[in-house]
């Protein structure tokens, strides 16, 4: 598959396995190819588009235009963008020649930003573009990008994109992994700030408080945290757990009260009803986005504004760019998933105790 008949150097070439899936293009131009992935198990109806932009920045408006519109077409459905678009995002992004940023630098950030894509954790080579020449001359530049929607990265939210140095081109070749995410470890205690705005928070603390416990002030105070710890969780499993999920079930019953009272307006009951599955859901809602929020670590919105939405989406980035798919050894070894538990054990001088780390004297 490819894009010759838009582009007589015939800039995209497409292989895959057909043993394991089959693949059908949608959409093609000089500068993208765009296919579904069909027959397989998990990727099926997952769509790539394969960019090669242009070198000359007024033609790359074209690219610009089409994964905007695009980003609308595929909004309910997995969708990644991928290859060499001949641009970069930030300053950052480049070393060597003219440092200059003009107004078409911005005309690539403005398209990601527009089309809600996110750049697809990676790793691996950076400036993914090298020119070739030596001393002042040179100049490397990350040009390739692999960008999801949101879709893509809630059904794979392992996915991640690596970067291989370069070899016959002077490009460096990429590869991306669309993984699901990895079994999680139980989860530490962590203390929801929205329990503290409920009625009974206040009981709960002062019951656990006057409990008597014989010992030291210490092991007394470690004590009440525990058994405090034991309820605020069964608080949570009946009041605050699947919360995205209460809200869901308090609109549908909100609604189902809507249509019974319009059915009968004059009927008391169903009026007082419907008003209050209304509180119901609008303080859920409150409850679910200041829950979000604090999961996010986004304190820049004020609550009210119904950025539940961003916040899940800032939640679901932060996870994905804090997760860590390979560790390598001091011998060059890569180890992934599961791998690095119990291997990438410190040696030599970090192997330090806590005594040793606070009570050693500085060598001088």
């Amino acid at each position: 598959m490819s894009n010759i008949q838009y582009n007589p150097h015939c800039r995209i070439i497409v292989g895959w396995n057909a043993q394991h899936m089959h693949i059908q293009c949608i959409e093609a131009s000089a500068q993208w190819l765009t296919c579904e992935i069909q027959n397989h198990p998990t990727l099926l109806g997952t769509r790539l588009t394969f960019v090669y932009g242009s070198n000359k920045p007024n033609e790359r408006a074209d690219l610009w235009s089409y994964i905007h519109a695009a980003s609308d077409r595929h909004h309910q459905t997995p969708w990644a963008i991928l290859g060499d678009f001949n641009a970069i995002l930030r300053p950052s992004d480049r070393s060597g020649g003219s440092m200059d940023w003009t107004r078409q630098h911005d005309a690539f950030s403005d398209c990601i930003m527009q089309s809600s894509l996110r750049q697809t954790p990676y790793s691996g080579i950076h400036l993914t573009w090298h020119n070739g020449q030596e001393g002042g001359g040179t100049i490397m530049k990350k040009l390739d990008w692999v960008f999801g929607n949101f879709p893509l990265h809630t059904t794979w939210p392992a996915a991640r994109a690596v970067f291989l140095p370069r070899q016959n081109s002077d490009h460096s070749a990429m590869i991306l992994r669309l993984e699901a995410a990895p079994p999680r470890d139980k989860c530490s205690f962590k203390f929801i700030n929205l329990w503290a705005q409920h009625g009974d928070f206040m009981e709960i603390v002062q019951g656990v408080w006057n409990q008597h416990i014989v010992g030291n002030p210490m092991f007394q105070l470690t004590a009440k945290l525990g058994i405090l710890k034991q309820h605020l969780r069964r608080k949570h499993h009946n009041s605050t757990s699947h919360i995205s999920h209460r809200v869901f079930t308090a609109r549908k019953a909100w609604n189902t009260a809507q249509e019974s009272l319009d059915r009968d307006p004059q009927n008391v009951t169903m009026g007082d009803t419907e008003r209050h599955l209304a509180k119901t859901y609008m303080n859920l809602c409150k409850e679910e986005e200041a829950f979000y929020k604090q999961r996010s670590r986004v304190q820049w919105l004020t609550l009210g504004d119904h950025n539940t939405k961003f916040f899940h989406r800032s939640l679901l980035h932060r996870n994905a760019r804090n997760t860590i798919s390979s560790l390598q050894d001091d011998v060059g070894r890569i180890h992934t998933g599961q791998q690095p538990r119990g291997i990438m054990q410190p040696r030599g001088t970090l192997n330090l105790s806590i005594r040793e780390l606070f009570l050693r004297k500085p060598e001088l």
